[in-house]
């Protein structure tokens, strides 16, 4: 999933909305806090990009829902917080997460 977010998306310039109004200017109060502390960015090597394509094999298979959720995952989400974006309790989350990790494992060892 670290692949996935740091690869370029070609079509990202097309759903860009330009306007001739200038652009907002932040307060003073906000504008230096503390929480634009820059993480290092993740990198991919040659292997990380064919790594990637094996795994998006793996799941393919599995429907928007169980997709939304390894995906809300990757970014270390507590399943409390998955389960109410899915209005549904942490250990539903839980599960779901199990059987789509489990759906994506069986299709890994299939060959």
């Amino acid at each position: 999933m670290n692949t996935l977010r740091v690869l370029p998306d070609n079509e990202r310039r097309y759903f860009i909305v330009r306007s001739s109004s200038p652009d907002y200017v932040q307060e003073a109060v906000t504008a230096y806090s503390s929480d634009n502390d820059e993480q290092p960015r993740f990198r991919p090597t040659p292997y990380d990009v064919s790594d990637c394509l094996t795994a998006l094999a793996w799941v393919r298979h599995l429907d928007r829902a169980e997709w939304r959720i390894i995906w809300w995952r990757s970014f270390g989400l507590s399943f409390g917080v998955i389960g109410k974006q899915i209005g549904r309790s942490d250990e539903t989350a839980r599960k779901r997460y199990e059987n789509a990790i489990t759906d994506a494992w069986i299709a890994a060892n299939k060959s």
